[in-house]
This record gives structure tokens, C-alpha cells and sequence, in this order.
């Protein structure tokens, strides 16, 4: 199964599992994320969501495009970004490896972010010719705007140790203390009144901005930019190992 689910101490952990792709994000992987946060949503007995990756090598390597250079619908992935945005419960993320692309969209849309020592963060969406739409629109939210165009802009990733400084992740632990850090972590948020936590939530989340019609917007360019020349370039580049040769349409 490419999502794997399991309740610890009132916390859905939900794992990304495919390794095999470096845990990248397909339309079966897009489904499975939206169906776990339904089942969170709808029981009560769930008081937090956390996030992890299958492996050590990579938490998410965002978008899989080879899956994109074969014609694939990617639609659910899409869908499940847009159903994290708007998920009530606290979401955690326990970022075990490489974060990437839609991987890292996925944990900029968590309230808290644990990271393994030795974890990288990045947006290479303009290296494949595409757009970081799923949660690029969060980024000068929780960035200062030149770090935030220079992480966008040349799709350079920074290491863990520097996003925990920039203010991207809340705490670094040892490799072998991730998750049972991130679950501490959860813990002490699920001890809290529910109610509360998803006031709370809304407060913080609707101070942010308009982020709902910023995604709008940015889903929109998407959809024009995965039907381009450029987008199928990018994923046959990356599929065939060699340089893509931009066209500009």
C-alpha cells in the first residue's frame, strides 16, 4: 500500500510508502493522503495527524514525474495539498529524509515540524519547469521574502540545520529519535481541549492571509503549466537522466 496508518496514543500516524520511489507523490499516494485525513476528521477519537516518509533517504520527493511524463492524473494530489490547507486537527510532521517539492509543501502546511539531523528542504519545481503550487503560496508567509524567492527561484535545497534557524521546522533530533520525538511532541498538543485546538488553529491560520484564494490562484497556473511543453520536458528529463531543453511554451 502506498499510505500506511496506525493510531498511536491518539495521534494518526500516516507514512508515505514508497520508498522504492523515494516516497514521491502519485495520484495513488494523493488519494490514500486524502482518505486518512477524512478518517481523522470524522473521528474523534484522532486528536492529531503526524506525517512521516517510508525509509531514511527521503520523507517526500514531491511530485512524481514520471508518472507526470506518462500521462498520469495527478489531480488527487493536487486535492490532498488543497485537503491538508483545510484540515481542522493539529498535523505534525516528522520529516525523516529528503523533503522536496510537494514534499515540502506538505510540511509547510503542518502546524509542527520535527526533522531528522540530516534532512534537506527545497522547491526544485522550476528545475522541472513547474510551478510550486500546492503550498508555494504559504512560503512568504513563513519567510522572509528574499529567502523566500531565493529558495523558490533557484530551487537550491537548504539543510535541516538551516531551516530549523530560518524558522521552517520547530526542532532537529537524531535520526533514531524522530518519531518518538514528534509523538512526544504530538502528545503534549492532544492533551489539550479539541475544541480549543481548532479555534486556536483558525485564529493563527486566518492571520496568515487570504491563503485560500492565494492556492486558487496558484492551482490554477498549475493546471496551464502542467499542460505545457515545458512541464512533459521536465518529467522526460528527469525520467531519462539528462538536462531538459526549455521551449518556453
Amino acid at each position: 500500500m502506498s499510505i500506511l496508518t496506525e493510531i498511536v496514543d491518539g495521534s494518526l500516524v500516516v507514512t508515505l510508502n514508497r520508498p522504492e520511489a523515494r516516497n514521491a507523490l502519485n495520484g495513488e499516494v494523493g488519494q490514500g493522503l486524502a482518505d486518512a485525513l477524512a478518517r481523522a476528521e470524522g473521528d474523534a477519537g484522532i486528536r492529531s495527524v503526524v506525517l512521516t516518509g517510508a525509509g531514511d533517504r527521503t520523507f517526500c520527493a514531491g511530485l512524481d514525474l514520471k508518472a507526470l511524463s506518462r500521462g498520469e492524473n495527478l489531480a488527487p494530489v493536487m486535492q490532498a495539498l488543497d485537503g491538508l490547507r483545510d484540515f481542522r486537527k493539529p498535523l505534525l510532521a516528522a520529516v525523516n529524509g529528503s523533503c522536496l517539492g510537494g514534499g515540502f509543501e506538505i510540511m509547510m502546511h503542518c502546524d509542527l515540524v520535527v526533522a531528522a539531523a540530516g534532512t534537506n528542504f527545497g522547491l526544485p519545481e522550476v528545475k522541472r519547469g513547474l510551478l510550486a503550487a500546492g503550498g508555494g503560496t504559504r512560503l512568504p508567509l513563513r519567510l522572509p521574502i528574499a529567502r523566500a524567492l531565493e529558495l523558490a527561484l533557484t530551487g537550491d535545497p537548504i539543510p535541516a540545520e538551516q531551516a530549523l534557524d530560518w524558522g521552517l521546522v520547530n526542532r532537529v533530533v537524531p535520526r533514531d529519535e524522530l518519531l518518538p520525538a514528534t509523538l512526544e511532541l504530538a502528545g503534549r498538543v492532544n492533551a489539550n481541549a479539541p475544541l480549543a485546538l481548532a479555534a486556536t488553529k483558525r485564529l493563527l491560520r486566518g492571520e496568515l492571509g487570504d491563503d485560500a484564494a492565494a492556492m486558487k490562484t496558484a492551482l490554477a497556473s498549475m493546471a496551464d503549466l502542467m499542460a505545457s511543453e515545458d512541464a512533459q520536458e521536465g518529467g522526460r528529463a528527469f525520467a531519462e537522466k539528462r538536462p531538459p531543453v526549455w521551449k518556453g511554451r
